[in-house]
């Protein structure tokens, strides 16, 4: 996201999803640290910010970054491939900004249809997709490591 912010104002307060800079990165990687038990390096993040195919989003307070979300883009589709909010800062609307900012990002872009897949346990992440109009379309059986687990296949058509 570049010159036009993404707002949503979740529970009293408004977030703001805005565009990621190599000044992010190694925030990003500590909060994949925190919140993954299988994290993308920094390396791999700053790769990843330099690919024209691969967008971020971020909501900041100051410099700081509270949370973060990531889509490779193969138009017409996105696939979300990572979204990340510090523990301190959760349940407070953050992760659902974030993933509102991928989904225009993505119908900007000119997508039609977002991808992700979900641990089956992880029930917060699961309500607030499925709250933002992603569809349960599968399961990939032990598609995740460190513990192995089924991920759930969520579709939701954008445009």
């Amino acid at each position: 996201m570049k010159e036009n912010d993404r707002t949503t104002e979740a529970f009293g307060t408004e977030w703001t999803a805005v565009g990621v800079t190599g000044e992010d990165i190694p925030q990003i990687a500590e909060l994949e640290r925190v919140c993954f038990s299988d994290p993308w390096s920094e390396a791999i993040l700053r790769e990843s910010l330099d690919n024209p195919l691969y967008r971020f989003v971020a909501v900041k307070e100051g410099a700081r970054v509270l949370g973060y979300a990531g889509m490779f883009l193969t138009i017409p589709e996105a696939q979300i491939a990572n979204v990340a909010v510090d523990p301190q800062m959760r349940r407070r609307g953050i992760a659902r900004s974030l993933v509102r900012g991928l989904v225009r990002e993505a119908a900007e872009a000119g997508a039609t249809v977002a991808f992700l897949e979900v641990r089956e346990h992880n029930a917060g992440a699961i309500s607030l997709y499925e709250q933002e109009g992603f569809v349960r379309v599968g399961m990939r059986k032990n598609y995740y490591d460190n513990p192995v687990e089924n991920g759930y296949v969520y579709v939701r058509e954008i445009g």
